[in-house]
């Protein structure tokens, strides 16, 4: 064959293939002598690197949103604190020892130390707060004595500027560490911080923001030798309360020592003005961990929240909503008369009234609460008719406020009664339910909403306390038609101002203040002492308010009624309503 390249060709060819072995050997010689110097000269070096040093994660928390009242008034923030902290990995061998210097120099307790140490310890490499909210002039001194053993670590911390006024609504905030086992299904990290109850529980997401942190490299004493990368944190987003703080100031003072709440609620849309519960607790103390066994093992529940957590008899309350099934089945007229003897016979029992009151018609028997003329009502609706109704007033049913919790009240049936308790149904359970006893269970706030009927029409609102996020509306104003004729409504509505202006009426003591409040007194009979209630919208011909008043084992409504023109006085002479 015909060689196809001419010698100068060929000779291009082998210079170039020379030129090329060269620059490889050269390449391969460099990296030998490379290899061989960080090998040899420098082994003792790297190897010590690699063993002394870790990568470190340092966090760095995101600050939590703030909560703000209606007005724009803090009622939830983070402050900094300052705490002592310890990486595992550097005093694994002096821990003991170093501990004990700590205790004695503070006068501090080694075995929370050692209680700390154990609960916050993540892994072996990242900060372990053993000290929490030590004062900063403290923690320089102890940095300054015991140098690289010891981290300075500032933290934000919730702070809550008027706690027992707001603690039920606000909730508070803990390390998820602290419930890990719990919320790990839900994506939370035990280093972050979580909401428990109240409104940082129920929006939690908003709040929270997203942690940062340093990835660095450290030597054996913690010193930074290297930064790997960081992450910068993400505040979480404010929220603004339908809530008025200085309402919620003069619950608390009204109420005093009691037990029971007080809801304040805007009629039309159901905003929650007032939402306060009592006893009540210190979110401070539960976010710091401190002193908090004075809460958790009261007789009283402090942390219970009783306006929608706790179900209870609401005696007469319950008359107004009789009447209107009454009315709305044509069972009877506002004026349909029935003679209260003080009593009602039933066979061999006796069905008590609190007087002798005579002929009444509706009006006059719900501003005198004559049991004898609901007896009548009761007997004649029955408790199919009852229960039906009940459901469409909202009663034994979630409000489905924005709050975590809430527990659902429950009106009885003789379907119920037969599948659970495998007993038949009689005219005295009847009786009883008629007048709000026997096995009626309802909580305040389901109480207030089915009551607001009367103040909006025959109109359903859904209570609220969001009133934004940063600056986007909540959304949650709404309301549904109950399906009640609106004339009806009216007579209930006009009944219940006879409770105040009448000379007669329950809750006449109210008159003097001057706002034009329809209402209901009632007291429930219970184990202990009778619980006490009241119930109201004002002013009466166009009501913007509605209120409710409960005390629990509070004797009787008159004490309610005290503490409703207390708490309604506080707020006309600081000119809030």
């Amino acid at each position: 064959m015909k060689n196809l390249f001419s010698s100068s060709q060929k000779s291009f060819f082998q210079t170039s293939a020379n030129i090329l072995k060269v620059i490889y050997l050269s390449g391969f010689f460099i990296l030998i002598v490379t290899l061989g110097y960080y090998q040899i000269f420098k082994g003792d070096y790297y190897s010590k690197r690699a063993e002394k040093n870790y990568v470190r994660l340092m966090p760095i928390r995101a600050v939590r949103g703030s909560i703000f009242d209606r007005n724009g008034k803090t009622l939830a923030y983070d402050r900094a604190i300052f705490n002592i902290s310890v990486i595992p990995y550097q005093i694994k061998d002096s821990k003991d020892a170093l501990f004990s210097q700590i205790s004695k120099y503070l006068d501090y307790d080694l075995a929370l130390l050692n209680k700390n140490y154990k609960r916050n310890l993540q892994n072996y490499f990242s900060p372990v707060d053993i000290i929490r909210d030590i004062d900063k002039t403290i923690a320089l001194n102890l940095k300054e004595k015991f140098g690289d053993l010891l981290l300075i670590n500032p933290q934000p911390q919730r702070y809550y500027p008027y706690p027992y006024q707001l603690a039920h609504v606000l909730g508070y905030v803990k390390d998820a560490s602290s419930f890990y086992e719990k919320l790990k299904k839900y994506g939370y990290s035990p280093l972050e911080r979580v909401g428990f109850l109240g409104i940082e529980q129920y929006y939690d997401t908003y709040l929270k923001g997203e942690d940062g942190g340093d990835l660095v490299e450290v030597d054996a004493k913690g010193r930074a030798v290297g930064f790997l990368g960081k992450r910068i944190p993400k505040k979480g987003k404010d929220i603004y309360l339908t809530i008025d703080k200085d309402f919620q100031i003069a619950a608390k003072d009204a109420i005093g020592k009691k037990r029971g709440c007080i809801i304040l609620m805007n009629a039309k849309t159901g905003e929650m003005l007032a939402l306060y519960s009592s006893p009540s607790f210190d979110p401070n103390l539960l976010t710091a961990g401190k002193n908090t066994s004075k809460f958790l093992s009261s007789k009283h529940s402090p942390l219970l929240n009783r306006t929608i957590q706790s179900r209870y008899p609401i005696g007469s309350i319950f008359k107004p909503f009789l009447s209107l099934v009454s009315l709305e089945e044509g069972k009877s007229t506002p004026y349909t008369p029935f003679n209260c003897e003080g009593q009602l016979e039933l066979g061999i029992s006796r069905f008590r009234c609190l007087k002798h009151h005579g002929q009444e018609n509706l009006f006059q028997a719900i501003a005198h609460s004559c049991n004898v003329y609901f007896y009548n009502l009761g007997l004649r609706s029955g408790p199919t008719l009852i229960h039906k109704w009940s459901e469409k007033f909202g009663l034994a049913s979630l409000t489905k406020i924005d709050l975590p919790y809430e527990r659902k009240g429950f009106v009885p049936s003789i379907a119920w009664k037969k599948n659970h308790l495998k007993q038949n149904w009689y005219a005295g359970d009847t009786l009883n339910l008629s007048i709000g006893q026997g096995y009626l269970g309802l909580t305040p706030l389901e109480v207030i909403r089915a009551f607001n009927l009367f103040a909006n029409k025959g109109d359903l609102v859904t209570p609220h306390i969001l009133k934004q996020i940063s600056n986007l509306p909540s959304g949650l104003q709404k309301s549904i038609n109950s399906g009640v004729n609106k004339e009806n409504v009216l007579i209930i509505k006009k009944a219940l101002r006879q409770v105040v202006i009448s000379d007669t009426g329950t809750g006449r003591t109210l008159n003097s203040l001057g706002l034009g409040i329809a209402g209901k007194t009632g007291t429930a009979q219970t184990s202990g002492k009778s619980h006490g209630w009241f119930l109201g919208f004002f002013p009466d011909k166009e009501p913007q308010y509605t209120i409710c008043v409960f005390l629990e084992n509070g004797g009787s409504s008159y004490n309610a009624l005290k503490v409703t023109g207390s708490f309604l006085s506080i707020l006309k002479e600081e000119d809030l309503l």
